[in-house]
């Protein structure tokens, strides 16, 4: 399946859009995707400078981190725009569909708990969504990513012991939400795998 690209920055001016997407070369787009990304997080990198992180900041504040996602989508697993990425592709497909995901927490949750895994193994859906939003909206240290990324992780696990749908994520490639990531048979548990490789290098100073 064809990568899928998003939609442009829509909540920015059309000066800072064209700063941000430059001309469409891949490896310009994986650097504008690295340091958007990072400038997320309050991390300048190259030229853009602290005032750029806090106009980015400032605008995924007000109006969303729709403004930027797009430009991670077709970043490598083990970065931080990846990871964020797939911390997005969660946190939208709630904002969509919240009673499917709500369905498929519960039924995963109850599939373990059967299987004697323990209440306090299972992070509260409504934790997650709020350390998502926390990340998202550029209101995250570095220190705080890492555990963000772990319960995410952790919840997608649990959503694929569900057994009406198992580890599978988006069934359409009609879904908004149809991506590379989403449409692998095994999306959830691939997916899950992924940010726990990208907490252990948060966790480490490694991720890039």
């Amino acid at each position: 399946m064809e990568a899928r690209r998003f939609r442009r920055p829509a909540m920015l001016d059309p000066k800072e859009a064209e700063e941000i997407m430059g001309d469409g070369d891949p490896a310009e787009e994986a650097e504008i995707a690295h340091t958007s990304a990072w400038a997320l997080m309050g991390v300048p990198e190259g030229d853009f400078d602290q005032e750029h992180v806090d106009r980015l900041v400032e605008v995924v504040q007000s109006q969303g981190v729709d403004a930027i996602a797009g430009l991670w989508d077709r970043s490598s697993e083990i970065t931080l725009a990846g990871a964020l990425w797939r911390l997005y592709l969660l946190w939208q497909w709630h904002q969509l569909d919240p009673a499917t995901v709500d369905e498929r927490f519960d039924e995963g949750r109850e599939a373990l708990l059967a299987q004697g895994e323990t209440p306090d193994s299972i992070p509260p859906l409504g934790d997650v969504l709020r350390g998502l939003e926390i990340v998202l909206g550029g209101r995250a240290s570095e220190d705080q990513l890492s555990p963000v990324l772990e319960v995410a992780a952790r919840t997608l696990e649990v959503m694929a012991a569900g057994v009406s749908a198992g580890p599978r994520w988006i069934e359409s490639d009609e879904h908004e939400l149809a991506h590379p990531v989403t449409r692998r048979p095994r999306a959830l548990l691939d997916t899950a795998q992924e940010l726990r490789e990208s907490a252990r290098q948060a966790r480490q100073g490694t991720l890039g």
